[in-house]
């Protein structure tokens, strides 16, 4: 891939963030507009007040009482730091939700390769499976799976697709057995570890008490965003109880519908 590739692609990464994030909160620029209107108003109003101030104290003719001149400075000066507040607040979450989206692209792009060896990426699972990545060594990885087995037809008609990652340990050289045609929709392999490897060790760096020692998971809803994540095995049973099957009786119907977990 040229260099040029490589630019196209973050402008396009950029651009998906950007769309999400716009979809996610669509009033935040209009906030963030008359929040910001709102504190220069305010502000040129406070500038105004300051030689009707001088007036005032010195007597000039037809000068406002000083008494309303201060009321107004207050008002003012409280206007400023209210709208102010408000701006900062919101381009903090604003900041926020641009790297939580930043991050879960990055997840999407990762590539993992089916039980009928289709290669695909992340994010090209998005409304079909809720994938769930299970990190660790190889042994922690492994019990994982094994805990997953008496929930896995229950998981299975939730659209679960299982990613064992074991990345960590001194065994980590050492890849799980590919998954079988049986586990088409149960289980994917992971490829190009080192780069899973590194998405993991950036939300580490974000987190400074959870320990890969202990095992890492992350549970993903099926538009991609992260719906669980944490420390240890993922929580299969809660999942077989929380997520609503993809097919028969109680099926999930759609993005609105409420029922595809919080966030």
């Amino acid at each position: 891939m040229t260099p040029q590739d490589k630019e196209e692609l973050r402008k396009l990464e950029a651009d998906r963030i950007n769309l999400r994030s716009e979809a996610e909160a669509p009033f935040r620029s209009l906030r963030l507009v008359f929040y910001g209107f709102s504190v220069a108003s305010a502000g040129v109003a406070f500038l105004i007040s300051i030689p009707q101030l001088i007036g005032a104290t010195a007597g000039a003719p037809g000068a406002l009482q000083t008494d309303q001149v201060l009321q107004n400075i207050g008002i003012n000066l409280g206007a400023v730091a209210l709208f102010a507040w408000l701006f900062s607040q919101d381009w903090k979450a604003r900041d926020k939700q641009m790297a939580r989206l930043a991050r879960e692209e990055a997840l999407a792009g990762l590539p993992l390769q089916l039980a009928n060896g289709k290669r695909l990426r992340v994010g090209a699972l998005q409304g079909a499976s809720r994938v769930v990545i299970a990190a660790g060594t190889q042994q922690q990885v492994s019990e994982a799976l094994a805990a997953a087995e008496p929930y896995r037809e229950q998981l299975e008609r939730r659209g679960v697709l299982v990613v064992p990652l074991p990345v960590y340990g001194g065994d980590a050289a050492d890849a799980l057995p590919a998954p079988g045609r049986d586990e088409l929709r149960w289980r994917a392999q992971p490829l190009q570890p080192a780069s899973w490897r590194e998405w993991f060790d950036a939300q580490l760096a974000l987190a400074p008490n959870a320990v890969p020692e202990r095992g890492l998971y992350v549970g993903l809803r099926l538009d991609g965003r992260v719906r669980a994540s944490g420390m240890g095995q993922p929580p299969w049973a809660r999942f077989a109880v929380e997520l609503a099957p993809l097919e028969g009786e109680g099926k999930w119907t759609g993005f609105m519908d409420g029922f595809d977990g919080k966030v």
